[in-house]
């Protein structure tokens, strides 16, 4: 009979597979991402393209990042599919320390608060689930 998987390993593939289902929407529906980050493309003539960054960065990056992060902790794992993740969740951590700078220090730019402070415990909610199989190696010494 095989081990159980271990609790922080559920939780760091579940939330990556969240962000990478984030990063899939985006790929596909652009659109969808624009209004998740309300953000616009740059509408001069002179500057076409803006667009494909809502596939490029919030699609195809976030989706092939946690996508080859999930394989790595399901399938190699060890102190490789750490080393895999640890960036990852260094880097929703991050998203959730500049959001929390913006909504205090950026009130004029922002105008509104609007989703940020739904954001930011998101954020830092995910950075922390996906780096959940780091408490293992301190529970199991």
């Amino acid at each position: 009979m095989e081990p159980s998987m271990p609790v922080f390993t559920i939780v760091s593939a579940a939330a990556l597979t969240f962000c990478a289902l984030i990063g899939l929407g985006a790929l596909f529906a652009p659109k969808w991402a624009q209004g998740v980050v309300r953000l616009v493309p740059d509408p001069s003539p002179d500057k076409p393209g803006g667009f494909s960054e809502f596939r490029a960065t919030y699609g195809g990056l976030l989706f092939l990042l946690h996508t080859t992060a999930l394989v790595m902790l399901l399938q190699v794992g060890g102190i490789i599919s750490i080393l895999a993740i640890m960036p990852v969740a260094a880097g929703w951590l991050g998203a959730g320390f500049g959001r929390s700078l913006s909504y205090l220090l950026d009130n004029n730019e922002n105008r509104q608060p609007g989703l940020i402070p739904v954001w930011i415990p998101l954020e830092f909610a995910l950075g922390l689930a996906i780096a959940s199989p780091v408490l293992q190696i301190g529970l199991n010494p």
